[in-house]
């Protein structure tokens, strides 16, 4: 709260544009309860001084409040105004969508605040493509990718040893990024997609919706949802944008157990819907899809397991073990996520509906 973050570098990198045309909206997420209003008064603070330049809105939980009260007046159930929340990263990009709907932007572009744009056409390029028609079908959801920081490859050296043989998504995310991003044509289907770098058409975001039981993950997740309702990511390979994450502080077996329930959430998904096909995902995130998805999960966290036992880290061990549990369990194995998508798409067209052209409250 103290710090000016990240937001503020974002909002300087927007200088290297002769022109900033459209809408910027700042969501605002308080990652405690309670001090929703301090990170809205903080965020105001970062962007007083961009107002003069850009038509910029901050959209904290106050301001979504007054929105679901607008929506409430226009009819819209209690059943689907529960999507409009800020609860986990698949809420937060509704929101994101959300605030495109209300403003009735023909596309908008999803940025995250950790990072920085250094291509002077990277908005012409998005304005240029959207619409395409390639193989025929017009480009409604466009993806680029993210300079980490100077190269779409991840480092290869700096995978642990308890992760490589089971799970080394970073070699299977380079051998995707080679195979998408470093050859031509330079607009092609994408199997993954950077959440902080996509474009998406009013219609698509009216379409579909993010799925809120992912936790993590939830832009790939998202891929696949339009999959399933026949639309295609394209990928523009000249469309990049610098990431600079800062240092995570998050344990390793919270990350693995939250790969774990993603990727066995979003093989659940791949087998229950027809449309979508394990070959297509290749090679990430199809990798961890496949039918040895609970070896690789329950081989990782024997092996983190062991590592912590070196370290003589008994919550750790403990964490691993609970994580094999779950992955023993057949964790969404009950789940119909066709039903599930269904109910929650039929909702979020209901709050789309009703939200087109409202604009975002100050």
């Amino acid at each position: 709260m103290n710090e000016e973050g990240t937001l503020g570098r974002l909002l300087e990198s927007l200088s290297i544009f002769k022109q900033v045309a459209g809408k910027i909206v700042v969501i605002s997420v308080a990652d405690e309860r309670g001090i929703a209003g301090e990170v809205k008064d903080k965020v105001d603070q970062i962007i007083e001084s961009y107002q003069s330049r850009y038509d910029i809105t901050n959209l904290g939980q106050s301001t979504l409040e007054k929105i679901k009260g607008w929506l409430a007046d226009k009819g819209v159930s209690g059943s689907a105004l529960e999507l409009v929340n800020l609860n986990n990263y698949a809420a937060v990009r509704n929101i994101c969508a959300l605030a495109g709907i209300c403003n009735g932007s023909r596309y908008t572009i999803f940025i995250d605040d950790d990072e920085v744009f250094t291509d002077p056409d990277f908005l012409k390029k998005i304005e240029e493509n959207m619409g395409r028609v390639i193989d025929g079908e017009e480009i409604e959801a466009l993806a680029g990718y993210y300079l980490q920081p100077d190269t779409y490859r991840l480092d290869e050296s700096k995978v642990p040893k308890w992760r490589a043989p089971w799970w080394n998504n970073t070699i299977a995310m380079n051998a995707a990024f080679e195979k998408i991003i470093g050859q031509e044509p330079r607009l092609k289907p994408t199997p993954f997609v950077f959440g902080g770098n996509m474009t998406l058409s009013l219609e698509v975001l009216k379409k579909v919706p993010f799925d809120p039981r992912i936790t993590r993950g939830e832009d790939i997740d998202f891929l696949l949802n339009l999959r399933i309702h026949g639309i295609t990511f394209y990928l523009d390979r000249k469309l990049a944008i610098k990431h600079l994450p800062p240092a995570s502080a998050q344990k390793d077996w919270k990350k693995v157990r939250e790969d774990a329930i993603r990727f066995l959430y979003e093989r659940k998904k791949v087998r229950d819907h027809a449309e979508l096909t394990l070959e297509e995902l290749q090679p990430y995130p199809g990798m961890f899809l496949g039918d040895d998805l609970e070896e690789r999960i329950i081989k990782t966290n024997e092996l983190l397991k062991r590592e912590y036992e070196s370290q003589h880290d008994e919550e750790g061990m403990q964490e691993c073990e609970k994580t094999i549990a779950m992955t023993e369990e057949n964790l969404w194995g009950q789940i119909d996520t066709r039903v599930w998508l269904n109910q929650i798409t039929a909702h979020w067209q209901e709050v789309a509906m009703a939200a087109e052209g409202l604009g975002i409250p100050k």
